[in-house]
């Protein structure tokens, strides 16, 4: 029991330096702070009510276009936003507006009615921009553009399925920074498991690598040894970086300095394990 607590007293000490956001009411941040820009006037609101009541009314979900949010229209958009799985609150945001403008693509979208292929042809436009897809727009959902929404999906951390639903479109219409592009771009095209295991496999690697060229005095164990002791370390590793004043490099443009606490990691491994053990007993 006493070694178990030991163990949980040098864990949250590793853990105490992280700091958390004080319990406080949530503000929403596209609703209480709109999106500002030249032509945001009282006029252009106006016409955005218009523009989603008239969207409702085509649904079936709202019988009178009074050019007011009254409580009718509120209702209305809550029962929108419960029917498509968004979260509802009546507040008309980025995905709700989404949902409510642009359908929802996938590779297995056939119907080439003027509306879906007009949608086709914006999200093309957007991915060729973007880089991501590598022909000319043309308006068909086929293998070629899933893939370039596929690498999409990768870059922003979205769901990488394939299918263009509301927050797809959220972040295509603007919701997300500047890429910085680089050679290792291409990894994005690879499947998302090949990419943690390589980064398990990398990690490993530089505990190992620590661990055989240490300058440290003293005998490198058997290799089998090695693995069960670099395979262990991942585990602490976490722990220390969180626990150390460092400042942390951008992976993207340091993308081999990324894995050097893990080298630092194996060369200090007999310490570690020494620390480890006295927590232990």
């Amino acid at each position: 029991m006493k070694r178990k607590n030991r163990l949980e007293n040098i864990f949250l000490v590793l853990r105490k330096s992280k700091s958390w956001f004080p319990v406080a009411k949530p503000v929403y941040l596209f609703t209480k702070r709109p999106i500002l820009h030249q032509d945001f006037t009282s006029k252009f609101l106006q016409d955005a009510i218009h523009e989603l009541q008239e969207i409702l009314q085509d649904k079936s979900l709202l019988s009178n276009t009074s050019g007011k949010f009254d409580s009718e229209t509120v209702e209305a958009v809550k029962e929108f936003q419960k029917q498509n799985n968004l979260h509802v609150d009546g507040i008309v945001g980025p995905l709700t507006w989404a949902c409510l403008c642009y359908p929802k693509l996938s590779f297995s979208t056939r119907n080439q009615e003027p509306k879906l292929q007009d949608a086709v042809n914006e999200l093309q436009n957007i991915l060729y921009k973007e880089g991501t897809l590598k022909k000319e727009p043309d308006g068909y959902f086929d293998k070629q553009t899933e893939r370039a929404v596929k690498w999409f999906q990768r870059i922003y951390g979205l769901k990488d399925d394939g299918i263009v639903g509301a927050a797809t479109w959220a972040v295509l219409l603007g919701m997300r920074q500047k890429r910085e592009k680089s050679v290792f771009s291409i990894l994005y095209f690879l499947p998302l498991q090949f990419l943690f295991l390589w980064k398990q496999f990398l990690m490993i690697f530089c505990i190992l690598l620590g661990i055989y060229y240490s300058p440290l005095p003293g005998s490198t164990p058997h290799f089998n040894t090695a693995i069960a002791t670099a395979y262990g370390l991942t585990c602490v590793v976490p722990f220390l970086l969180e626990s150390l004043p460092m400042k942390q490099s951008n992976p993207q443009r340091f993308l081999l300095f990324e894995y050097a606490p893990y080298v630092l990691t194996g060369i200090l491994w007999k310490p570690i394990l020494d620390l480890l053990l006295k927590v232990i007993k």
